[in-house]
């Protein structure tokens, strides 16, 4: 670097001293910084009963309740029950068997602990919903990679799968039986 050049590379960083920066903001901010609030459990007069916390309306559901009990399970339609078989036969059928029996070709391959079938037991939805957020023995949480409403489409579609091993072709309506009926010749 040239002489002159120094010289003036060292006027610039002086002059860019931001020491500043650290000084009592403008009086127009400060006030920003503190500010007259109320503690959650404290008391007001603001309020006729004299809390400053307000109960919620009736029905609300905290947004970080996405999983929690407290948010009621999404009603069961046709498109919740598609959404459930197409998740099931991505991520449960490899190990649970397409038909939910147990048995797989990854299952064929586990000595020790094979995975069940689904309709071993009584599961109820709510259930079914749990052991996909949680896991349960060697099955690991789905809940990175299913959302809150694919894990409930899956365990509606378990629970649809279950009934559809037991159900007679004379239950269905007349309209499903002969079409079973026509695709079946």
């Amino acid at each position: 670097m040239k002489p002159r050049w120094l010289g003036l590379a060292v006027f610039l960083l002086v002059g860019c001293d931001n020491r500043q920066a650290f000084h009592t903001p403008d009086p127009t901010l400060a006030r920003m910084l503190e500010q007259r609030r109320a503690d959650a459990f404290g008391a007001t007069t603001a309020f006729d009963n004299g809390m400053v916390m307000r109960t919620p309306p009736h029905g609300t559901v905290s947004t970080d309740a996405e999983d929690s009990e407290e948010a009621p399970p999404p009603p069961i339609t046709r498109a919740l029950l598609d959404l459930g078989r197409k998740r099931f036969e991505t991520t449960c059928a490899t190990c649970h068997g397409i038909a939910g029996d147990g048995r797989s070709a990854i299952a064929a391959k586990m000595e020790l602990r094979k995975p069940p079938s689904l309709f071993a037991q009584r599961h109820t939805r709510a259930r079914l919903y749990t052991v996909a957020t949680h896991g349960y023995g060697l099955m690991p949480s789905y809940k990175e990679f299913l959302d809150r409403e694919e894990r409930w489409a899956v365990a509606s579609y378990i629970l649809a799968l279950k009934l559809s091993q037991s159900a007679k072709a004379s239950d269905l309506p007349p309209d499903v039986q002969r079409t079973l009926a026509e695709e079946t010749r």
